[in-house]
């Protein structure tokens, strides 16, 4: 078993790495990990994720306490334990693809854990939308947030989408900014839909595009057609103590009252 550490750019996360990598027993590899250590936050546990997709992840804060990273500082010589006996627990979370293109038709395709969007980077977007194969509205906005169960407390709701119980298995449609008026209608608030269903955007009006996957993102020149859609690939999290969903909103979003 080999394993290799994500670093957030802190005198803390630094420290803890060089602790951690010091007392683990296997193999140390960046090229092809088993495990792969996220020192910092969310925001280092996706890097970790998009860099190594087939690793098994361990999350370790070292800040505000992470949506996905639970374990702390504290949890060192647990970790270490955990993965030089190979006795850690992992919980699979469900990942959304997205394939896309552009006029010259040059494809693309990537896995997100959170979202993926798209906007228009200098002017507002007119998208065709299609539910498996059906149409279902003509879009004008700044663009749309595609979200996993998971990644629906992320940026999707920022944009008041619903916050979903990751036990459903489901994808959300939501708008960024659109625009309603006598030559544009559309749904206005967001769509949930089963794992059956596959979304398409089709470019109305060629042009430019930003589309983003988790926190990468692409500059489509031309843009034509994307494909959002759930095709069994998961993320492997390795986690302390098995956390329900309420109790993670609670402690990430909500003050408790009952202390």
């Amino acid at each position: 078993m080999s394993f290799c550490i994500i670093t957030r750019d802190d005198e803390l996360s630094k420290a803890l790495s060089l602790e951690i990598k010091s007392k683990i027993n296997q193999s140390y590899d960046e090229s092809n990990p088993d495990i792969v250590i996220a020192v910092g936050g969310d925001g280092t546990l996706l890097q970790a994720f998009h860099k190594y997709p087939n690793a098994s992840l361990f999350g370790i804060h070292t800040g505000h306490l992470g949506f996905y990273s639970n374990y702390s500082p504290s949890d060192i010589d647990e970790i270490v334990s955990e993965i030089n006996n190979n006795s850690f627990n992992i919980e699979q979370i469900d990942l959304i693809s997205v394939d896309f293109i552009d006029e010259d038709n040059n494809k693309y395709h990537d896995n997100a854990l959170n979202e993926i969007t798209i906007v228009g980077p200098t002017r507002t977007l007119r998208l065709d939308v299609f539910i498996s194969g059906e149409y279902f509205e003509r879009f004008r906005g700044t663009g749309f947030c595609i979200s996993t169960p998971t990644g629906s407390t992320a940026y999707n709701k920022s944009l008041n989408g619903s916050v979903i119980d990751p036990s459903l298995k489901c994808i959300q449609l939501t708008e960024i900014a659109g625009i309603n008026s006598n030559s544009y209608r559309t749904l206005s608030s967001p769509l949930v839909l089963s794992y059956d269903k596959k979304i398409k955007l089709k470019a109305f009006n060629i042009h430019d595009a930003y589309i983003t996957v988790d926190h990468k993102s692409y500059l489509v020149n031309k843009f034509k057609e994307m494909d959002v859609y759930y095709a069994g690939a998961k993320l492997k999290m390795a986690y302390k103590n098995h956390e329900e969903f309420l109790t993670r909103i609670k402690r990430t979003f909500l003050k408790s009252n009952q202390e």
